[in-house]
């Protein structure tokens, strides 16, 4: 694409059109997941091969100029036509199967994804499923190397939207041999046993104490540190601590006895898993299909499924 005889790049231009949309380097780093020095350089490069400025700073502030803007319109209907393209383009190749990469968290990925999605691979044989399981999906979705992400991390892109699936719900466990050694029946009384966390400031125990009711709330002090799930549901088994757990991934662990649920009538504060794919993608026919399927699909082991909304799904709050 050339404007002028002067070479206009794809990558260049997508950053300026997040640079535009956030009105901030910074923002758009973060959004694209590079430095602010590349935003900026990559501005200055369109700037130099147009010979003109696009961008204008009064008093730090950022502010298109006339050509700015009117590149920002053409960018705009650039990046919808390339959409609208791979849309057509997929639906003209119906003898070639289509490849939907599915990004999931490792622990909910492995454990559930792969087994609840094979239907869906033996009832669509022109749908070839590949999977990228990993904690951090942003980078991998915005940088379409997935073509959706299955998260309960909220993905705030102004290019991303969101489907909410299910609520993931959670439980407190311990082993039985540790709860011989140290009785856990007050809230007050995760403060004096070991507790298993993620981290080692203990955020991921965050939203559920503040679902303790207020004069039962506890304050944690010690933290025994496992950074991936599975390792925390082991190590829990094991006898290391009490542990703040997915319930899926525990379900049969409780109900062979292997692991204690701790106060079951306690209403913990919930995460929402969520379908996120890019806004422009999501008409695709492979992304519709999986939409569908996991909409319709009992997910019991989490609590909620989100049945009977209108369309098969509902957006998440607050998304």
């Amino acid at each position: 694409m050339r404007a002028g005889g002067r070479r206009l790049d794809l990558g260049r231009l997508e950053i300026f059109l997040e640079a535009a949309r956030t009105g901030n380097y910074t923002a758009a780093a973060k959004r694209l997941h590079v430095t602010q020095s590349a935003v900026s350089h990559a501005i200055r490069k369109l700037e130099d091969g147009l010979g003109r400025d696009l961008v204008e700073w009064r008093r730090r502030t950022f502010a298109l100029t006339g050509e700015g803007q009117y590149l920002l319109e053409v960018c705009q209907r650039i990046f919808e036509d390339i959409g609208e393209a791979e849309r057509v383009l997929d639906r003209r190749a119906p003898g070639l199967p289509q490849v939907l990469t599915i990004g999931a968290t490792v622990e909910f990925g492995a454990t559930v994804l792969v087994r609840k999605l094979r239907p869906l691979a033996a009832s669509a044989p022109w749908l070839h499923l590949d999977f990228r399981l990993r904690n951090d999906l942003a980078p991998l979705l915005l940088g379409d190397e997935i073509d959706v992400a299955i998260d309960c991390r909220p993905h705030l892109h102004p290019s991303i939207r969101a489907t909410a699936l299910f609520r993931e719900k959670y439980l407190l466990v311990a082993s039985p041999a540790f709860l011989k050694e140290h009785p856990v029946t007050r809230l007050l009384d995760l403060e004096r046993v070991p507790v298993l966390s993620l981290d080692r400031d203990g955020a991921w125990w965050a939203n559920a104490v503040r679902a303790f009711p207020g004069r039962q709330r506890p304050v944690l002090g010690r933290l025994v540190q496992v950074d991936q799930v599975r390792g925390m549901v082991h190590a829990a088994l094991e006898g290391y601590g009490v542990a703040l757990l997915p319930k899926y991934t525990v379900l049969g662990k409780v109900s062979r006895g292997e692991l204690v649920a701790l106060f079951p009538r306690l209403r913990l504060l919930e995460d929402w898993f969520c379908l996120y794919e890019k806004r422009a993608h999501a008409a695709r026919d492979k992304n519709r299909v999986l939409a569908e399927y996991l909409a319709k699909l009992d997910m019991g082991e989490f609590g909620d499924a989100i049945k009977g909304v209108a369309g098969g799904s509902r957006r998440q709050p607050g998304v």
